[in-house]
């Protein structure tokens, strides 16, 4: 069972993967450079599920998911690494070897050029080898699009304009200029809808888009860590939110609710959520979407999840965290002291430094002094995140009664107590604001909630001029630039 899964991730494999860190040290975009590959189902089989590993590589290496998405929003307290320090202050065109991986999107261009590659050639194989047909090819393409939309989408919110590349280029990267953040987020909301009416809501062989088990599976191997019709609909009502259409994401979210039979999702006890075999294991109804990190499968990295930064002794042995959450700050995100995710996120409330617990999927490789190997998986989307957008969208189309029901519901599951129906708009937009501050935590949300709650001044040294220069974006790598003359740098960042 597991060869399949590792079988088809072979051409990273085959490029001397030990950890996220060095899976994809290359400098050309081109994943796949052989013609006579794509001939047959397994080479079906390993280029479209290369999209995945080529995603989770970029999203973990150097820890970039929570660079990015977390620690410019000032959860967290550094220790010492300036790096860390650095992004912590907004100061992202500082020299560390750390901060040029940050600015450098060329791994996420990797996985784009294996998505646009695969478009082009998964549709010829049937013909050449008649094992795989065309319904699972339909399947395999509609996943490769999600997975190129997702990216896009991922790309646009860090580095707001950016080059949009929708075929297979030969070479180096493409000489082409930034497009506009709303042409590349249109582009991603209409492939991911594309992909939708190929996609099953679960892989458990009974939609007509998957019969039978997929690649030898059944539904429990593959929930939640391939694409799906929900996973798809969550990124087309994100990719809306983010774009202010929230009419447009709660037509999204509406036909997930609808469908809540067929999805599965299902919201999770703190102690699911916190547990060494729940939400951050992954595979579980109350995760839609997740970049695998399976101990069992070998799937093991030092660099790719936020433990490497948030554990010490006696969990691993180091004596000090490079980030932690300070008291005063626990006391504040969780004012009320019957909150379950109070003594569930956070450990050793005692000391100067409380350690963030939240993600912590142990076991003696982990505790390994030599190598801590850490195998949680990158959380994407979850169902309490998804419920949360949900009750923004009703706030903002001016519908408080569902968001209020949502947030209560919530709150319930996490022992605080109900809000009262008597709130403004703009006092309710602050409630779900910090509920998503609360629940989130450590997710890489909190940077792009800071942004699409208009928080950015609030919570950072940077100012609306700032903000209007591009400092909500990070700035293009210096190799990036010197690779391709057409780029051009924010201004907040010349």
């Amino acid at each position: 069972m597991r060869k399949i899964w590792i079988g088809g991730l072979l051409l990273l494999m085959a490029a001397g993967w030990s950890s996220c860190k060095n899976m994809l040290d290359i400098e050309s975009t081109r994943a796949v450079t052989e013609e006579n590959m794509w001939a047959s189902k397994n080479d079906a089989w390993a280029g479209s599920f290369a999209c995945y590993g080529l995603l989770r590589a970029a999203m973990c290496n150097e820890n970039s998911f929570w660079a990015h998405g977390e620690l410019r929003a000032g959860h967290f307290t550094i220790t010492k690494r300036g790096d860390l320090q650095a992004v912590r202050k907004s100061l992202l065109t500082s020299n560390y070897a750390t901060m040029d991986t940050w600015r450098d999107w060329r791994k996420f261009y990797a996985t784009i050029a294996q998505c646009n590659i695969a478009i082009a050639k998964l549709p010829g194989i049937p013909a050449l080898d008649e094992r795989y047909s065309s319904t699972e090819m339909e399947l395999d393409l509609a996943q490769v699009r999600f997975i190129r939309a997702f990216t896009y989408f991922y790309m646009a919110r860090i580095w707001g304009d950016v080059p949009l590349i929708t075929e297979p280029t030969q070479g180096d990267f493409a000489t082409v200029p930034r497009t506009a953040q709303d042409e590349v987020l249109n582009f991603a909301y209409n492939e991911a809808n594309t992909a939708i009416n190929k996609l099953p809501w679960q892989f458990d062989g009974v939609s007509p888009e998957q019969p039978g088990n997929y690649r030898g599976q059944g539904v429990s191997h593959w929930r939640s860590i391939l694409a799906t019709k929900g996973a798809g609909l969550t990124l087309m009502a994100h990719i809306r939110a983010w774009q202010k259409d929230y009419q447009g994401a709660l037509d999204a979210l509406t036909i997930l609710r609808n469908n809540q039979s067929k999805t599965g999702y299902a919201r999770v006890s703190i102690t699911d959520l916190v547990s060494n075999g729940g939400t951050f294991r992954g595979r579980r109804n109350e995760n839609i979407l997740q970049m695998d990190m399976n101990f069992d499968h070998a799937e093991i990295s030092t660099t790719g999840q936020i433990e490497n930064w948030t554990l010490r002794a006696p969990d691993v042995a180091k004596k000090e965290a490079e980030i932690y959450v300070t008291k005063d700050s626990i006391l504040n995100i969780f004012p009320q002291a019957s909150d379950l995710r109070i003594s569930n996120f956070f450990t050793d409330m005692g000391s100067m430094q409380p350690m963030f617990y939240k993600m912590k999927m142990l076991n003696d490789a982990v505790k390994n002094p030599t190598l801590r190997f850490f195998n949680s998986a990158i959380v994407i989307f979850r169902y309490e995140e998804l419920l949360l957008l949900e009750a923004e969208c009703q706030v903002r189309l001016d519908n408080p009664g569902p968001a209020l029901t949502i947030l209560n519901d919530l709150r319930g599951g996490r022992n605080i107590t109900p809000l009262v129906n008597t709130l403004t708009k703009e006092q309710m937009l602050e409630e779900i604001f910090q509920e998503r501050r609360r629940e989130l935590m450590g997710e890489g949300w909190l940077w792009y909630d800071l942004v699409t709650f208009g928080k950015v001044t609030e919570y950072t040294g940077l100012s609306e001029a700032d903000i209007q220069n591009g400092a909500i974006y990070w700035p293009i790598s210096r190799a990036a630039l010197s690779l391709n003359p057409k780029l051009t740098q924010f201004n907040y960042w010349k």
